[in-house]
Order: C-alpha cells, then sequence, then structure tokens
C-alpha cells in the first residue's frame, strides 16, 4: 500500500469529491481516481462506491478514513513534537473567518506571534461557510453558532455577546426603543445572510429567547458597513459588541436594550475531523484565543 494513495483517498473521504480532492493537491481528478483504485486493489476491498453524480464511501471505506486517518495525525503530531524544540515555528496556516473577526479578534494580535515566529505566515480567508473549510484549502475556520456539517471537528473560541446599537443624533430624532417591539417604528440596519435573506435579530424575554425580523431600512453582507451606517445616523443595527466596543466607549454609539440581549454566542475552530493538525495550527489556535478574551464583550467561558 502506497502512502501517498492513501492520503488522496482521505483528501477524497473529506472532500467527497474526487475533483475537490485533486485541487488540494494540484493534480488531476484522474490521478486520484487511480490512486484510489490502486489503493482498493492492494487492500483487496472496495472503499468507495462511484456513481455518474456522487461518490459514497462503502462500510470498509468508513473504518479505513477513521483509521488511517487517526494514524496519518498521530505521526504528523509525533514528527512536529520531537522537532519542537529545535525550532520555530514555520509554514503556513489559512485561517477562514467573518469579517469582524479579523479585524477585531485576529489580526491585531499577530504581531506578536510574527515576532515569536519570523518563519510562520498566516493567511486570513474571508468566509463564513463551514464547507470552504474542505473547499478552498483552509486549515481551520472560525464559526459562529451550532455546526451544521458533522465530518467537522470543532474546538471551542469563546463566546461574544450581540448588543443593539445607534448613534445619539438618531435616538435623538427619532427616539429610544424601551422594548424589541418599538423597534417596528424604528429603521434597521440588517445582516445579509449567504442565502441572501436578512438575519433575524434575537432577543431574550426572561429565560425564553426569541426572534423578531426587523424592518430593514439598508442591510449587508459585512457588519462593517452596518455599524459605519449606524454612526452616521441611518439606524439602529444589531452586531457583536466587539466590534463597536470603541464607539460605545467614546459615546458615539448608545447601547439599546440591554435588558432584552440574548445570551452570548459560541465561536468555534473547525476542521475536518480526519485531518492531522500541525503544531503551527494549535499554536494560531491557542494564540488567537488568548487574544480574543482580552477584548470587549467577548469571554472564554460561558457567562
Amino acid at each position: 500500500m502506497a502512502e501517498a494513495d492513501a492520503r488522496f483517498f482521505l483528501s477524497v473521504a473529506e472532500t467527497g469529491s474526487f475533483s475537490r480532492a485533486a485541487s488540494l493537491h494540484d493534480i488531476s481528478p484522474s490521478a486520484v481516481s487511480k490512486a484510489v483504485s490502486r489503493l482498493e486493489a492492494a487492500l483487496g476491498v472496495r472503499l468507495v462506491s462511484r456513481s455518474t453524480r456522487s461518490i459514497h464511501l462503502t462500510d470498509a471505506g468508513v473504518i479505513f478514513r477513521d483509521r488511517c486517518g487517526l494514524a496519518f495525525r498521530l505521526l504528523a503530531e509525533a514528527a512536529e513534537e520531537a522537532s519542537a524544540g529545535a525550532s520555530s515555528l514555520r509554514g503556513t496556516v489559512r485561517l477562514g473567518l467573518p469579517s469582524l473577526f479579523g479585524t477585531y479578534l485576529v489580526a491585531p494580535g499577530l504581531a506578536t506571534l510574527f515576532d515569536a515566529h519570523p518563519d510562520l505566515r498566516v493567511d486570513l480567508v474571508t468566509t463564513m461557510r463551514p464547507s470552504d473549510v474542505v473547499e478552498r484549502g483552509l486549515d481551520i475556520a472560525i464559526i459562529v453558532g451550532p455546526l451544521p456539517d458533522t465530518t467537522l471537528a470543532a474546538r471551542p473560541m469563546g463566546y461574544g455577546q450581540f448588543v443593539t446599537v445607534a448613534a445619539k443624533a438618531y435616538l435623538d430624532s427619532r427616539g429610544v426603543p424601551s422594548t424589541p417591539a418599538d423597534l417596528s417604528s424604528h429603521r434597521c440596519l440588517g445582516w445579509l445572510r449567504p442565502d441572501g435573506r436578512v438575519q433575524s435579530w434575537l432577543f431574550r424575554s426572561g429565560a425564553e429567547e426569541y426572534e423578531i425580523d426587523p424592518q430593514v431600512a439598508g442591510a449587508s453582507e459585512d457588519m462593517h458597513h452596518l455599524a459605519a451606517m449606524a454612526e452616521a445616523g441611518a439606524g439602529v443595527c444589531h452586531v457583536p459588541m466587539f466590534a463597536v466596543a470603541n464607539r460605545l466607549k467614546t459615546g458615539s454609539f448608545v447601547r439599546l436594550l440591554e435588558a432584552h440581549e440574548p445570551a452570548p454566542k459560541l465561536a468555534s475552530f473547525v476542521y475536518p475531523s480526519g485531518r492531522a493538525m500541525p503544531r503551527r495550527v494549535r499554536v494560531l489556535i491557542e494564540h488567537v484565543t488568548q487574544a480574543a478574551a482580552a477584548v470587549r464583550g467577548t469571554s472564554r467561558k460561558k457567562p
């Protein structure tokens, strides 16, 4: 059995596609298909069930994926641990994350990481799609909320508080809402989800949480835009506290409906469950987690 063929099979198992696996290794889909066929011949079992539209792992394929993935992960971790004391981190880590996380929680803290590890490179890729971990060849990604894809493993990053805010000048002209229901008479600024719909706003009444669908005057898929519009007096927005903490401190924003704020949301680092996690990735995770916990509106533990 060739080790390279086993690695190609694992990429197929992770991506569910010969073509996507091929793009990860910069080879042709036919080369990946031949590698899997060689592996099946060497093992004497069929690992992948092929059709014109999709592929599926056989029972033997699932078992081999899990055991082989664990073996490669342990091998990679053992090699890195053995050399950890001899050199600083090197190589590239591709981290997928929402735009706001890059601006406020990750990018500002990378300088000290680069000082400690001058041969390390970190690529920040803006995304909110868990599937991009595989499709775009990411090492890890930060995802907010529950994970829809069970093939991904997760490590908690921390919790973030969502707040409702508006500029003082806007509130002086339109009044201050005292309950979430009062937002129906205000101009709201909504976040556009990847599916094109405006995200509902979450509030709490006692122990119960509920959603409202704001009547939006403006919307964007980038929350930086919402904060900028709100600061200019365009309306009310509902965003993570860390994105507006400085504006709240200076008084350019007023925090609204604090008694009705939802429970903080969990953000997690996600990665394919069968993939090895190099030391450089583990160090980046811990560095980002510690840096983010120091920002107002975030916490490593659920409040």
